[in-house]
């Protein structure tokens, strides 16, 4: 698109009345002119302002690293039909975000006054009308010249676009040249562009095609029957023993498919090729799950005794009955009460979570009924609502237990039976209604035979027990928590399935936190390197011998180096606040305290 020269005339009668004379303006300019003036774009300025953080814009980048080398591939040959270096080359993503920017220095610091640089949005409702923005309405290749910009930012430019098409002739870019100086072949100059940005789109269906040729001739249907599908979504090949009933889904839309009748994973597993994915291999449940509504905000896996879990987790829900939890460290206990409290008609009230062994039996007491001004020395003048309080027309859970003692048994006894509290210190007398789940890593049933916990208290709490099984004896959910941990990392290493061949066989005393603590490590330590079998078996074991860096060496130590990191950053961001900087961290101020002392802070 071209058009007659607008002058400043033309724009300021505009601007300043709405008036214009159409004869010297084109339709996609006269339209986007309008739009702007909707959106309130403020001609006298058209600086950017929408810019992406740091997280977003490197997620843009990855999804559209395919787009950004086969640009960069192109602009060689774009920049010898111009034989020109006055020019900054702009890429954008679908939605008008700039992935890329390139040109000699002079023009790009000309550009970057103008925030016209990567992780910028640059579209006409954002900056006002621009050549970017109407080759994203138009599709079509346009040029944006001086007082053709509604906005004064742009009106030093001279700017020229062309859409990037992928296979459905729908919008994969933007291609863009900006020059501060007047071309003196204007047809030719968007020609070039044009011709750049049909380069690119025929590299990329081109790719695309390669793409699914090598996703239809290759195995990736591990052990389970599963869908394959292009990045878009497209399904381009089935595991064999579908192929008999399902053929006809080749070809289709991954939207078009009944997931119901197929039993489909919501899981989209990357497959990638180059170091970019490529597409998605989805795996089909071998039984029909059963309709459930449940919410679990953990992963749910493969293995039968966990599923038995998560049906009794679904039945006692909605119940009022107390709930006690049996299992391991590391198991999940927090995650089943989490999943017990989102489930119930308690939901829209608070869940409000102690570890008993992590506060002193001294301060246990005030911790769980509160206390009022004054109670004892350095109580808070204004007294202390205790968790009781705090999870009213909630759930309270209470992991641990077995280690409080007989008196403080017989107080939470007492409270559990006549729904009511009074603060440490007052007389005022409180109701309370909350839900217990309590939770231990020993079987009480043993403390109430060693007399370590007494009989009442014990039938009270122990209504509807349930025992999370530690994951050595559900192996088979290994492969479901590191693919999870892969997806939520965004980070696919090639050689992944050896590290969860590898990873299967592991004893993970510490269950699924020492497993999820080990994956952490593995992405620090090989994020950019491959690791032999060795190294990965290594990981395995935080008991074995591990090589991190020069400052810790074993799993304990790497812990306690991140607990040490993330409660020195509390305390400087509190400006050495305690309580503050416990309420961050979510913990007591008296286990914050402990934690100072133990690591010497």
């Amino acid at each position: 698109m071209t058009s007659a020269v607008v002058t400043k005339q033309t724009w300021m009668s505009f601007v300043q009345e709405g008036s214009i004379d159409e004869r010297n303006l084109s339709y996609e300019i006269l339209q986007s002119w309008q739009l702007c003036r909707q959106h309130n774009v403020n001609p006298y300025d058209g600086v950017a302002t929408k810019i992406l953080n740091r997280e977003d814009f490197e997620k843009k980048i990855k999804e559209n690293q395919l787009l950004i080398s086969l640009t960069k591939q192109t602009l060689p040959q774009l920049q010898r039909f111009l034989k020109a270096s006055n020019y900054v080359t702009i890429l954008t993503d679908s939605d008008g975000c700039i992935l890329y920017r390139a040109g000699k220095s002079s023009i790009v610091n000309a550009a970057e006054r103008i925030s016209f640089k990567e992780g910028v949005t640059w579209i006409e409702e954002e900056v006002g009308t621009n050549a970017i923005g109407l080759v994203k309405r138009w599709l079509k290749p346009i040029n944006v010249n001086g007082y053709e910009h509604f906005a004064r930012a742009s009106q030093s430019w001279n700017c020229f676009a062309a859409p990037i098409l992928n296979q459905n002739q729908e919008l994969l870019g933007v291609l863009n040249i900006s020059s501060m100086t007047p071309p003196s072949n204007v047809h030719y100059v968007l020609s070039s562009v044009q011709l750049a940005a049909d380069t690119i789109s025929l590299a990329w269906r081109k790719k695309v095609q390669e793409d699914i040729e090598w996703l239809s001739i290759n195995d990736f249907y591990s052990d389970s029957p599963s869908i394959i599908c292009s990045w878009d979504k497209t399904i381009c090949a089935l595991s064999p023993q579908l192929i008999p009933n399902y053929q006809g889904l080749i070809g289709l839309s991954l939207t078009e498919v009944d997931k119901g009748d197929l039993n489909l994973s919501n899981t989209l597993i990357p497959i990638l090729r180059e170091n970019r994915v490529i597409g998605y291999r989805i795996p089909i449940s071998g039984e029909k799950e059963q309709t459930s509504n449940l919410r679990f905000d953990g992963v749910k896996g493969v293995s039968k005794k966990y599923h038995n879990l998560l049906e009794e987790v679904e039945k006692v829900a909605p119940t009022e009955a107390p709930v006690h939890i049996l299992g391991e460290t590391g198991v999940g206990k927090e995650l089943i009460a989490e999943a017990i409290h989102h489930n119930s008609h308690r939901r829209a009230g608070p869940i409000v979570k102690v570890n008993c062994a992590a506060i002193p039996e001294q301060l246990l007491e005030s911790e769980l009924f509160g206390y009022e001004p004054g109670a004892f020395t350095g109580a808070n003048k204004k007294g202390f609502k205790g968790k009781f309080e705090q999870a009213e027309g909630g759930t309270l859970f209470l992991d641990e237990i077995g280690d409080i003692s007989h008196s403080m048994q017989k107080a939470l006894l007492r409270v559990l039976q006549q729904k009511e509290l009074t603060r440490l210190g007052g007389t005022e007398v409180r109701k309370v209604n909350v839900r217990l789940i309590t939770a231990a890593n020993i079987d009480i049933r043993d403390l109430v035979k060693q007399g370590k916990m007494r009989e009442d208290f014990f039938y009270r709490i122990y209504v509807y027990p349930m025992t999370i099984p530690p994951l050595r004896e559900r192996k088979e959910d290994i492969k479901s928590l590191i693919e999870s941990f892969f997806l939520k990392e965004q980070w696919f290493p090639r050689w992944r399935e050896r590290l969860i061949s590898i990873f299967t066989e592991g004893q993970w005393q510490g269950n699924v936190r020492e497993l999820q603590n080990s994956l952490e490590r593995c992405k620090l330590l090989y994020e950019y390197k491959v690791p032999t079998d060795d190294e990965l078996l290594q990981l395995t074991s935080t008991l074995g011998e591990i090589s991190l860096t020069n400052t810790y060496t074993e799993a304990n130590n790497f812990r306690e180096e991140v607990e040490i990191n993330k409660i020195k950053n509390a305390l400087i961001k509190n400006n050495g606040h305690v309580s503050n900087a416990a309420k961050e961290l979510q913990i007591s101020r008296a286990t914050l305290y402990r934690k100072m002392k133990k690591y010497d802070l």
